[in-house]
């Protein structure tokens, strides 16, 4: 997982991914708001979240975390933790710190209420030991949430990056393909009983090339074969796209799967 430990050694790249959404997102309506709408915490909830990145979710959401909630944040990155503290500030004690490999999580059997896997089960190598691991430790009523994209999510950026150069490959399928809306329901059902999808609804309309620049470089390949004037005449091929064109639209295709072992409601 070398290559996976560089791109989230801290959350640069998960933050410019994160940037380029918020600016020209076509839904109002935040999706780390939206997942947490979906998450019901039971009283004195034992909260697990995997892969927590710099906590923004939670960030996001601090006036709508039950005090009663015990909540772990855990990432296989020390620079994702620290970058999480740091993003929650004076709230940051609120929350337990944690380095976990998804694969082999330290719990005991049926001892947490909620896990929360935020676009990261297409990342582990071996997903069906982890899948199993995190039904193993959540409790019979317990309830994972599994967020995920689908095969045509950001199709656009590929054909713009293959138009540029189509030696560089840039293309999120094979995440899809890992772990994806098309899927994921299937993997999950090997240890959960019950498994629903649902959709955010979404797009991009991007107006700027310069974060859209720091979306496609956020991928270590792309980054590697776009650099010094390489990347200063991809700025300009993509101005001078939306100069042309007024905007570049950007399918997004996101959703979650929530998966227990008991009647979901």
């Amino acid at each position: 997982m070398s290559l996976l430990q560089d791109q989230y050694s801290d959350s640069r790249n998960f933050m410019a991914r994160v940037e380029l959404s918020r600016r020209f997102k076509t839904n109002p309506y935040s999706w780390i708001l939206w997942i947490f709408d979906h998450i019901n915490f039971p009283e004195n909830a034992q909260v697990l979240e995997i892969g927590c990145g710099n906590g923004l979710l939670w960030k996001a959401n601090l006036n709508r975390i039950p005090e009663d909630a015990h909540i772990i944040l855990s990432d296989f990155s020390k620079g994702m933790l620290s970058d999480a503290r740091r993003v929650l500030g004076d709230d940051a004690e609120r929350f337990e710190y944690q380095v976990l490999d998804a694969q082999e999580i330290q719990y005991p059997d049926d001892s947490v209420d909620i896990v929360i896997a935020n676009l990261m089960l297409y990342h582990i190598p071996d997903r069906k030991k982890a899948i199993s691991e995190i039904s193993r430790v959540l409790k019979s009523d317990g309830v994972l949430y599994a967020t995920t994209f689908g095969i045509g999510n950001m199709r656009e950026i590929s054909e713009l990056v293959s138009r540029y150069d189509d030696d560089i490959y840039y293309s999120l399928k094979p995440f899809a393909h890992a772990f994806g809306l098309e899927n994921g329901e299937k993997q999950l059902s090997e240890s959960f009983e019950q498994v629903q999808m649902i959709k955010y609804l979404d797009g991009l309309e991007v107006t700027e090339a310069d974060p859209l620049v720091d979306y496609i470089l956020s991928f270590e390949k792309v980054n590697e074969a776009i650099k010094g004037q390489k990347r200063k005449d991809f700025e300009d091929y993509l101005a001078d796209i939306i100069e042309k064109e007024g905007i570049i639209k950007i399918t997004k295709d996101n959703g979650m799967f929530i998966a227990s072992n008991q009647s979901l409601r």
